[in-house]
């Protein structure tokens, strides 16, 4: 006696497989609901993978209590950042997204250095809070989000350490200005970002020969020289120029010297 062989439906009504006496499974002309359901089936996947890659840290579920902070693309910021200040404009620019983080122990520092008696170093803190202020209120830019946060590492006393503890336990990046701490930060598998690296990266390349018109702001160490700046703040000393203070003039460059500061421009007058 044969064994009939059994159907299994795509939902619709329409046949999807049809099953042997065997036990094989054998695909027949799909219907237009089974198509129809395995479209929508792939458009949902594809939604969910698409939710998965433009958000790379999970969402805590309600109830979760977690000490990672909310957001996403998580970057530390240390005191002397802070104090730069450079961050401010790099973020209005539009070329930083995420959340920027500041522990709260960053503040004190800050607060520290801003009660003291040094009027330089009072000022520099003043200038690190209200750089703080404004990156909590700006507009300009929607794709960042600043939070101070109150985390601590209770067992480690230094602020740098500090730092680099909570960027590894949140893998998160660090922004700085210290070039010590970048190292530092390197050698412990810490990503860091040096705001002097990336404004060496954003100077203007320039060779010998190449001619350009720079305003005389004052007479140079030896003889005859005068000074003048990019607009990056390079420095370039022009020979025969100590008469030009204050006059816009046109320079060949003759001899470019590399510093520890950066680059250092030598030209002469056109």
């Amino acid at each position: 006696m044969k064994k009939a062989q059994t159907s299994r439906s795509d939902g619709t009504g329409h046949e999807a497989v049809r099953i042997s006496p065997s036990g094989k499974i054998r695909p027949i002309a799909l219907g237009a609901g089974f198509t129809q359901a395995l479209a929508r089936e792939i458009v949902r996947n594809l939604t969910t993978l698409g939710q998965m890659t433009t958000r790379p840290f999970r969402r805590t579920p309600k109830g979760e209590k977690t000490k990672q902070p909310p957001g996403d693309y998580l970057t530390l910021l240390d005191t002397s950042t802070l104090i730069d200040g450079r961050i401010l404009p790099i973020v209005n620019s539009g070329f930083v997204i995420g959340t920027l983080l500041v522990p709260e122990f960053v503040l004190r520092e800050m607060q520290h250095i801003a009660d003291s008696s040094d009027p330089v170093r009072r000022a520099k803190g003043r200038r690190g809070l209200e750089v703080v202020g404004k990156l909590k209120g700006q507009k300009v830019n929607a794709g960042v989000k600043m939070r101070v946060v109150g985390e601590d590492v209770a067992d480690v006393v230094e602020v740098d350490h500090k730092l680099l503890a909570l960027a590894k336990r949140w893998n998160a990046k660090l922004v700085t200005v210290d070039f010590n701490l970048a190292q530092l930060a390197r050698a412990q598998g810490v990503k860091v970002l040096n705001i002097n690296d990336l404004g060496q990266a954003l100077k203007m390349a320039i060779v010998p020969g190449e001619e350009l018109t720079i305003k005389i702001t004052h007479e140079g160490r030896e003889r005859e020289q005068g000074v003048g700046y990019l607009t990056d703040g390079t420095m370039i000393v022009v020979d025969q120029a100590r008469d030009k203070v204050g006059q816009d003039v046109a320079i060949s460059i003759t001899k470019v010297h590399q510093t520890p500061a950066g680059q250092l421009f030598f030209a002469r007058l056109k």
